[in-house]
């Protein structure tokens, strides 16, 4: 038996794409779907796909589930049969500074009904003290779904990835 996923590793390109997107439609919420892959007990997130959401405002998103599929397809379909990289779960952001919504928690649980595997919910709140909020949420047995919060490693910055500058 393998043991569950117990936190969300966000890798540079995933990390600027949800950043970037977040800032360009503020106030509004945005978001899409994340790509990467399982390691160890890890979820590790190595891209993020933006799907409008019609209808987005300063307190809901909902993706277009159409588009969503058709950039997954394109993002997917030129891959190499042996790369890792499939879909690990969604992200959208939230203008305030606050996690999961009960809402959020029961789409997740939804879509992990129909997944094998752990799926990564990301919350981007850029106001919030830590401004990524993770969720982990699984099918167990017998059609169970769980969802527990996960941390969220954030890539270093570009300063702490270089080091310190020499003398």
């Amino acid at each position: 038996m393998t043991r569950p996923a117990t936190r969300i590793e966000l890798r540079q390109e995933a990390y600027e794409v949800i950043a970037s997107e977040t800032a360009r439609h503020l106030p509004r919420e945005t978001g899409g779907i994340l790509l990467g892959y399982g390691e160890d007990a890890n979820i590790v997130v190595t891209h993020a796909l933006v799907v409008d959401g019609p209808g987005a405002s300063t307190h809901r998103y909902v993706r277009d589930d159409v588009r969503a599929n058709v950039l997954l397809a394109s993002f997917l379909t030129p891959r190499a049969d042996d790369d890792p990289t499939g879909y690990v779960g969604e992200w959208h952001s939230h203008p305030a500074p606050s996690g999961p919504s009960p809402t959020d928690v029961a789409a997740m649980q939804a879509t992990a009904r129909q997944h094998g595997g752990p799926l990564a919910l990301l919350v981007h709140a850029p106001d919030a003290q830590q401004p990524f909020f993770g969720l982990i949420t699984r099918r167990q047995r017998m059609g169970r779904v769980t969802s527990k919060a996960a941390p969220v490693l954030s890539p270093p910055s570009r300063s702490e990835a270089l080091g310190p500058l020499p003398d």
